[in-house]
């Protein structure tokens, strides 16, 4: 990543880039079934406050990795490797069972430009890795840091897991400041929904409420150009959805 410009900032990155390193190892590992058995990572807690590597800190608090090992850790993973101008996307099935479903990938532009797409029918034995097909850069395309690979989970048509991969080191990437369309709303008493879309790709977009401490149904996310997400998070002790509206933060890592 490039270099923050604050402390803020700072802290921010060094928690999205543990999250990142332990992704990719994980879903290295995860594919190599038949050489890798498996993948635990250090740690998941702290019985003491202090800066370290954990997931979860001393308060309770989630940091990026513990959001990131839920989607790493998915017993049916979707997962991407780049190499040079060539995406290769797979689907690792760590069930008993075999698992069917459907790939949905679109090569695109930071702001949501379409250059190709598809979706395939996947079919995936149990226990094992599927490769799923490979995705070419195409030479028509002249900048590789405004374009990325967005691939989806599809279950049933619903769509389970979401995967950016972009092309490029994240710190060449041509991010700009997204405009994001934020909502907050009350989805059951004590729960809030906050719905948001952009329009342009946001990385690892942070969501955080000033004053308070909750975990959210997801944080530290890719909300990529033109797609609507919904989040939900417990509302603190006391609090109204307007105090939630006003207390709202929202971040990604073009604002370090």
């Amino acid at each position: 990543y490039r270099l923050p410009r604050d402390f803020d900032g700072l802290i921010y990155l060094s928690q999205i880039l543990q999250a990142e390193a332990m992704r990719v190892g994980v879903e290295h590992w995860r594919r190599e079934r038949g050489r890798c058995g498996g993948a635990l990572y250090w740690q998941l807690n702290d019985c003491w406050p202090v800066s370290s590597w954990s997931s979860i800190d001393y308060f309770g608090r989630w940091k990026a990795l513990q959001y990131a090992t839920r989607r790493f850790y998915a017993p049916v993973l979707l997962s991407a490797r780049i190499e040079g101008d060539v995406a290769t996307l797979f689907v690792t099935n760590d069930l008993p069972a075999a698992w069917q479903g459907e790939v949905l990938w679109h090569l695109e532009r930071l702001d949501g430009t379409v250059e190709a797409t598809g979706r395939l029918g996947v079919e995936a034995a149990a226990l094992a890795t599927t490769e799923i097909c490979r995705v070419d850069l195409p030479e028509t395309i002249a900048d590789r840091r405004a374009t990325v690979l967005v691939a989806e989970l599809l279950a049933a048509g619903a769509s389970t897991a979401l995967v950016v991969t972009p092309f490029v080191a994240d710190k060449h990437l041509a991010l700009r400041h997204p405009g994001l369309d934020i909502a907050v709303a009350e989805d059951t008493p004590g729960r809030a929904a906050i719905s948001l879309r952009s329009d342009s790709l946001a990385r690892w977009v942070e969501l955080s409420l000033e004053g308070a401490d909750v975990v959210f149904s997801e944080n530290y996310f890719d909300l990529p150009a033109g797609r609507p997400t919904r989040i939900l998070c417990p509302l603190p002790p006391g609090w109204s959805i307007e105090r939630a509206r006003q207390a709202l933060r929202v971040r990604s890592v073009v604002d370090t």
